[in-house]
């Protein structure tokens, strides 16, 4: 009998201080440029019967347009990727701001032609192919990185992740990856 495989991990950044410094310095931002945006507005919109000011006007909307952009951007700063192995589907979501949650894929493994460590020769000729869509769904670049190459749909997929140690030697032997895929 079979046992079932279920491994489930949240992939953060380890030195997140520099994002978390940007990510307050945003809002500030945001709050900077909404108060100007309409403060200048308001005075352009103050002085309509006696002459207007175009170049005021179109300050005062980059302005408010700059704080509506950070902050429609902002949770971006903020990125987590959840990862989970179930009997052999490999699923992969990203968390932002630890609010919104976004579906990237689901890798059937028994699909995969080749995966391994980033380390390996073969994820160098992956990397260097044309017409290879390209996924880094990683946070850091120090750790023990691991790929998958696969055609998804016709199209050719290198997806690049940073699975633990435990995740990695399921993946890598009780998943129902074939023969010959992992690359060492």
């Amino acid at each position: 009998m079979a046992m079932d495989i279920f491994k489930e991990e949240t992939v953060v950044k380890h030195h997140s201080g520099l994002n978390t410094a940007v990510y307050y310095l945003t809002w500030v931002m945001i709050v900077v440029f909404g108060f100007l945006g309409i403060m200048s507005l308001y005075s352009v919109l103050g002085q309509i019967g006696q002459g207007f000011n175009w170049q005021s006007l179109l300050f005062s909307l980059v302005l408010i347009a700059l704080a509506v952009l950070l902050f429609l951007k902002k949770d971006n700063l903020r990125v987590e990727y959840d990862y989970t192995l179930t009997n052999g589907v490999f699923d992969v979501h990203m968390a932002l701001n630890n609010a919104k949650n976004k579906y990237l894929t689901q890798i059937e493994l028994k699909t995969v032609e080749s995966c391994g460590k980033v380390t390996s020769a073969a994820f160098q000729r992956y990397l260097n192919a044309k017409d290879v869509k390209k996924h880094n769904w990683f946070l850091n670049r120090d750790a023990d990185l691991v790929y998958f190459y696969f055609v998804k749909n016709g199209v050719k997929h290198l997806v690049v992740i940073e699975p633990s140690p435990e995740m990695t030697e399921l993946i890598r032997t009780k998943s129902g990856l074939g023969y010959g895929v992992w690359q060492a």
